[in-house]
């Protein structure tokens, strides 16, 4: 029949996920905080850096605020975020002014020494957090993962830059203060290049990778032997489309760092946006070798084999996948796929409720469960899972013409005929 035949074309289509903003979106407000932070110099210290540190401490003594606020906020409206969720929303978003630096003198254990002391103001929109709620679970995990690396960076930096202003005050040859000297530049390059990160990240969040680039392209001006920064630079090219470059960034890594596990499985991102499945494969061959352990390769080589038609190798890596992380709404969505494309339309009801349950407002499993509904005759679901999706994505033409097919077996041609000419208004081709 043509509306089965519909139903298996309906499985591939690419769905948005908008969220309704509840009425709660009203009383989104804008919090301004004060920050405070200080950095005693060293009698060798570079004063710029000293200053940039004070104001860096500054910045971190507001965000711990804005945490609070963010989270009381996010209870308020039942979506309480985990810490990782906020601190990632609050580096991305918080917006920095009235920067004060004065230098203090100051005297400790008799010793005479300068402090650079920095206040600033901060503004935080609450506004943020339904932005937040309404990006993909992929690119949310991304974000908290490059979020807190780069956070881990800047506090081993701050520690280390302690550590050694110590050291050199209590060395007493030369030789072990020029040592301590030359790692001390060290520890300050690597302060600017976190800094060029903590720019490229916020653009990275508001999805302008070219900008991102920019300050990615001095981060490796800078430390031209970080593997990292070519890893991350990849990441944003693979974002804008340009693959090829991408691919470039990752070999780079590669050749920085041979076993770099997580660079074999961007390469191979790539790569499968490019359809070469194969070369992707390998790719996550090569990263499962070196990492065993990562859930998100088995899911990324799940994706290769089922693009290349080889839906039971696929479900063995979501298998897999689950088993390492059994929280992944896209995995159980995906095995579901896999499923439903082998004919085995009840398993696949399984593994989409289960994305379901995990992530509630999943518009693309509500439309594949309605589907998989249809085809096991049960119009009755079909039909409210396919409102569900045109709940959470009222917008989507596939939703409105698969609730008009099942309207039509059922015999209702009026909702029927509203369903269609909604599809059509909406850009339905057929």
């Amino acid at each position: 029949m043509n509306w089965k035949n519909f139903l298996r074309r309906g499985l591939i289509a690419v769905l948005s996920v908008i969220f309704l903003l509840s009425s709660a979106i009203v009383g989104a407000s804008v919090q301004i905080l004060d920050g405070a932070g200080q950095y005693i110099m060293s009698n060798e210290g570079n004063h710029e850096l000293g200053k940039k540190r004070a104001q860096q401490r500054a910045e971190r003594d507001v965000q711990k605020k804005a945490s609070m606020a963010l989270k009381t906020f996010s209870q308020s409206i039942n979506s309480e975020l985990t810490d990782k969720e906020i601190s990632a929303i609050i580096n991305n978003t918080i917006k920095i002014s009235d920067v004060k630096i004065v230098s203090v003198p100051f005297e400790s254990e008799g010793e005479a020494g300068l402090m650079y002391r920095a206040t600033l103001k901060a503004k935080i929109d609450t506004y943020s957090v339904y932005a937040w709620l309404k990006r993909d679970d992929n690119e949310k995990v991304n974000i908290i993962y490059k979020n807190d690396s780069l956070q881990d960076d800047i506090e081993k930096n701050e520690k280390l830059d302690e550590d050694l202003k110590e050291q050199y005050k209590n060395s007493i040859s030369e030789t072990e203060k020029n040592r301590i000297l030359e790692q001390m530049k060290i520890t300050e390059r690597d302060f600017l290049v976190n800094q060029k990160l903590e720019e490229a990240l916020k653009l990275d969040y508001a999805k302008d990778y070219q900008g991102a680039i920019k300050f990615y392209n001095e981060a490796i001006e800078l430390q031209p032997y970080g593997a990292w920064l070519y890893n991350k630079r990849g990441i944003s090219y693979d974002d804008l489309g340009q693959y090829e470059r991408a691919i470039q960034d990752f070999n780079k890594v590669i050749q920085l760092k041979p076993n770099y596990a997580n660079a074999y499985n961007n390469r191979g991102i790539s790569y499968r946006h490019m359809k070469q499945y194969e070369r992707a494969i390998q790719d996550y061959n090569k990263a499962i070798q070196l990492n065993p352990n990562d859930a998100d390769v088995y899911y990324n080589r799940g994706l290769a084999y089922a693009d290349l038609g080889q839906k039971e190798r696929a479900i063995q890596d979501y298998n897999k996948s689950i088993q390492i992380d059994p929280n992944d709404a896209d995995v159980y969505y995906n095995r579901g796929c896999a499923y439903y494309d082998l004919g085995q339309y009840e398993q696949a009801i399984q593994d989409y409720n289960k994305a379901i349950q995990l992530n509630p407002n999943f518009a693309d499993a509500y439309f594949n469960r309605g589907l998989a509904y249809a085809l096991l005759v049960n119009l009755n679901k079909a039909i409210a899972d396919a409102t569900k999706a045109i709940q959470l994505n009222p917008n989507d033409p596939n939703s409105y013409q698969f609730r008009g097919l099942c309207y039509q077996q059922l015999g209702d041609n009026a909702k029927a005929q509203a369903d269609f000419a909604k599809a059509k208004e909406l850009g339905w081709k057929g």
